[in-house]
């Protein structure tokens, strides 16, 4: 008897449902104002809702030394009030549109996110719009921003994924690459920022070709561009200063570090310099990640979780980063076993040569031709997955086109991965796994 994997039915049912739902819905619009912002548009008549996102192309390259954290404090600010409306008139309009917006500070853009019904289009544009050409940073409004942004700094380093992989970025990276520091900033510049300091930041980078806006959902594109169009039309360019073109670098030789942090278990984490996302490899390094550590038939899964019976939480990662990117595999366990004899015997280093082991497996021990079409339907599956929501949709689109693959990728992804061969994941290991860096926390006694 033949036996197939549920999950593998899943991601083919996914798969299928994906690109069904795609062929019914029109081709996204695409246009670009004279000030140079760009608006993509995807209508979607059967949506019950309409999704607005808006991605300005500043991420953490933008942050001087010595403000680390100020792109984050101006994105948590934007709506607080503006040059036209009070803090009470701004909150009354959010939850006329459906009660939310949200913001995101990523490394390499950010994001701003509306979700409501499409007869309340207009006004959730009017509110994008009025937020991000006209913030103004009100002493009270950035006082929240601080608080709120400091309590997010501590909640990232208190899960100990977060942290272990912010140690393992400072081995990764050189120390002037923005990526090699907290992404949350530093908890001293963002305790002592000034509404000033964050006007300024806003003024050179919040400008109308840094931006891109997408909507998705049940509002024709000739609606959508003519609403934008006067919205922003008249927005002065003001030459954006763009992004630098940062890279990976490989590692010279192999590389660790060890720290401490509350808790009863220790985290390992090995990584791999590798490109980023906006590379001709990322469809192939996706399929060697899924090889390596995605799902239970994965390597790391397979032979440390199942048959060594190690982990609490087990597998890999491939950060879609713009500026050089790593594959990394990563396991939380109890750092001690209890011998035979009843003695308490330190893991750690065994633990850890065993990720590195079956990291490197993938050179010494060549992945199959059914390993590998697992892990494309694997990535595949879950890629279709990811596009339930309207508001998914939406994102897919505007990440795509605000780091430069174009909002197109969004459906040429599943096609790239599909078309990803033994040999490109072969060639690719060989490539990328060779000095690796590691990050273990252990517990603080």
């Amino acid at each position: 008897m033949r036996v197939v994997s549920k999950g593998l039915l899943l991601c083919t049912f996914c798969v299928t449902l994906f690109w069904s739902q795609h062929r019914v819905v029109a081709e996204p619009v695409k246009r670009i104002l004279s000030n140079g912002m760009v608006i993509v548009v995807s209508h979607e008549p059967s949506a019950r809702v309409v999704a607005l996102e808006a991605f300005l192309k500043v991420g953490v390259w933008a942050e001087p030394e010595d403000k680390r954290g100020i792109g984050l404090l101006v994105s948590r600010s934007l709506f607080g009030s503006t040059t036209n409306e009070t803090m009470q008139t701004l909150s009354q309009e959010i939850e006329r549109v459906g009660g939310e917006i949200r913001s995101y500070w990523q490394p390499d853009y950010t994001e701003i996110s509306i979700t409501t019904v499409a007869e309340a289009f207009d006004d959730a544009a009017w509110l994008l719009a009025e937020g991000i050409k006209n913030a103004q940073f009100e002493p009270e409004v950035v006082e929240r921003a601080k608080q709120e942004t400091l309590a997010e700094a501590q909640a990232e380093r208190n899960v100990k994924f977060r942290s272990t992989f912010m140690a393992l970025r400072t081995l990764l990276y050189p120390p002037d690459h923005p990526y090699a520091y907290p992404f949350t900033g530093d908890p001293a510049y963002i305790r002592r920022a000034t509404p000033q300091e964050l006007q300024e930041f806003h003024r050179r980078f919040y400008t109308p070709d840094n931006l891109v806006i997408v909507v998705v959902g049940n509002v024709p594109a000739e609606r959508v561009v003519e609403k934008f169009t006067t919205l922003f039309g008249s927005w002065e360019s003001r030459s954006a200063v763009r992004r630098p073109n940062l890279a990976f670098t490989p590692l010279r030789e192999s590389t660790s570090k060890v720290r401490e942090q509350a808790g009863n278990t220790a985290y390992i984490m090995a990584g791999y310099p590798a490109p980023g996302i906006t590379s001709t490899e990322y469809p192939v390094l996706t399929v060697l990640d899924a090889i390596l550590g995605r799902g239970k038939s994965s390597r790391i899964f397979t032979n440390l979780r199942d048959a060594a019976g190690i982990g609490y939480e087990i597998g890999s990662f491939y950060p879609p980063l713009v500026g050089g990117s790593c594959l990394l595999g990563f396991v939380e366990i109890a750092p001690y076993r209890i011998s035979a004899t009843g003695v308490p015997v330190l893991i750690v280093d065994d633990v850890q040569k065993a990720l590195v082991q079956q990291m490197q497996s993938v050179r010494t021990n060549p992945p199959t031709e059914q390993e590998v079409e697992r892990a494309k339907k694997l990535v595949i599956g879950s890629y279709a997955l990811r596009h339930q929501r309207v508001r998914d949709r939406a994102y897919f689109l505007g990440w795509y086109e605000c780091i430069g693959l174009g909002y197109q990728f969004d459906r040429q992804f599943a096609d790239r991965v599909a078309a990803v061969k033994r040999e490109d994941v072969l060639r690719s290991a060989e490539k990328y796994l060779q000095n690796v860096a590691i990050a273990v926390t252990m517990p603080r006694d």
